[in-house]
């Protein structure tokens, strides 16, 4: 049984003269949370479009509830749930009006749950979207993707205009929806805290390419950042399996992102004949090294 919320296989996207997507597969199982991290321009924002349809690969396919991405039914668009960079939302209406014109089309549409999420986000629904702060389109951007209780919920940067408090409150409002419906959610950001809070897995994109899709609670678990030192020098960079990433910090010194489960640290040690101290890190200190 294929419980694949989202799947996708060799994407690749060109915008002008660069190559914004590079052979990228990713995979979301039902009831996951992903966070995708990157540095700016890595295509975070290009690679969410393209897994719902919103833009076209040159080569390629992704899949939707097992949909094309590019050719979705109107049921399988019920069940999404999605909230851009910027909350681009129509000018000359409040946030009531928004509200009452998604509830005539979106067939889900559960106007209990979308009047509490109002109450708890202190959405000003009587407000402009053009007089609104970047915060609150932010926050009514969210109530209209929220508020069918969709199965997936895609957000790109969602909280990025947020202060932490508020923040604090969007994400146990996610986490009570995974929890009570099973919703799977994908999510671009640079606050990593939110990717500790939130994320079942984690997916880096690097320059176009993505570089590791895994577990969190795996990756916590297997990979650990080593200090390598001995007498003489270490190479500048250094591939083999099982090294996530490796920096020079000194003469015969260096920090490593091992994956143990591929590369045993007694081998690190044997290998570079060097003192090895390793420590378990948390998500935020990974996502530095690693992207670092």
């Amino acid at each position: 049984m294929n419980d694949a919320v989202i799947e996708a296989h060799w994407l690749r996207c060109t915008l002008g003269d660069r190559q914004v997507l590079r052979d990228v597969s990713l995979r979301v199982g039902a009831g996951e949370t992903l966070g995708l991290v990157g540095r700016n321009g890595a295509g975070k924002t290009t690679l969410l479009r393209c897994l719902l349809g919103l833009a076209f690969p040159q080569g390629g396919e992704a899949r939707v509830f097992g949909e094309s991405a590019t050719d979705m039914s109107p049921r399988a668009k019920a069940r999404l749930g999605y909230v851009a960079q910027n909350a681009d939302l129509p000018a000359m209406h409040t946030g009531e009006q928004l509200l009452a014109l998604i509830a005539e089309w979106q067939p889900r549409w559960d106007a209990v749950w979308a009047a509490q999420l109002v109450e708890r986000l202190a959405v000003p629904l009587q407000t402009r979207t053009e007089k609104m702060s970047a915060g609150e389109l932010q926050l009514l951007a969210l109530v209209l993707a929220l508020g069918h209780r969709p199965d997936l919920l895609v957000l790109d940067e969602p909280v990025a205009a947020l202060d932490p408090v508020v923040r604090r409150a969007v994400a146990a409002i996610l986490a009570e929806l995974q929890a009570e419906r099973g919703t799977s959610i994908v999510f671009s950001t640079h606050i990593l805290s939110d990717l500790e809070r939130l994320a079942t897995h984690v997916a880096v994109l690097e320059d176009g390419v993505l570089g590791l899709q895994r577990e969190v609670d795996a990756l916590k678990q297997d990979v650990v950042l080593c200090r390598i030192e001995r007498q003489t020098p270490l190479p500048s960079m250094l591939q083999c399996a099982g090294v996530l990433s490796w920096r020079l910090s000194g003469h015969g010194a260096a920090n490593a992102l091992v994956d143990t489960t591929q590369l045993p640290l007694e081998h690190l040690r044997d290998e570079f004949g060097a003192a090895i101290k390793a420590r378990r890190v948390n998500m935020e200190e990974f996502v530095v090294e690693y992207l670092r």
